[in-house]
């Protein structure tokens, strides 16, 4: 479902980042054929990457860059950078600086998308995201889940505008925005 709600077509590239297993840029291909996507990820994550882009036969379509997305630079020349599962781990002045590498990542008139928890401005809705916060708290050094308007404001500073925001059925939330 989170597949259909991005801005793609069957000749987007599109950079997946932080993206694991690959699962959204596998299903990405799988609903635009023609569509090439990098999954970028750690290197001890790739090779599980490789091995279920290989498994669901898009070897050709998807392909995987190594790095740290939070101390490598990004690849380059993406109409689409998605980043799903990924601010939540970090604290805010490192999602700043990714969401502006990932920006310089799009083409003009490119289109970011963030899927994550996106909280109430009191921070206690969805209670799903709150009791998230809190194992992120515990879990990672900074991370926590975010307001539309923290995130808004990580787009405004890295360029990006047109923010959209669409629940996903998962109680969670694509925040799309374009590059200028």
């Amino acid at each position: 479902p989170i597949a259909a709600m991005l801005p793609l077509s069957a000749s987007s590239r599109v950079l997946d980042v932080g993206g694991g297993s690959g699962a959204f840029a596998i299903a990405m291909a799988k609903r635009h054929s023609g569509l090439q996507a990098v999954v970028f990820d750690l290197p001890n994550v790739v090779p599980l990457t490789q091995h279920y882009v290989s498994a669901a036969g898009l070897s050709h379509v998807v392909t995987t860059a190594t790095g740290d997305y939070l101390a490598d630079p990004l690849p380059g020349g993406f109409d689409l950078v998605f980043l799903s599962a990924v601010v939540h781990s970090n604290g805010s002045v490192p999602n700043a600086a990714l969401i502006g590498k990932c920006a310089a990542a799009l083409n003009p008139g490119g289109s970011m998308a963030i899927v994550d928890w996106v909280m109430s401005p009191d921070r206690v809705a969805p209670a799903g995201g709150a009791m998230f916060a809190l194992n992120m708290l515990v879990a990672t050094d900074g991370g926590d889940t975010y307001t539309e308007s923290e995130i808004r404001g990580w787009l405004a500073t890295a360029g990006l505008e047109n923010v959209q925001r669409l629940a996903t059925p998962f109680g969670t939330d694509v925040i799309t925005a374009t590059k200028k």
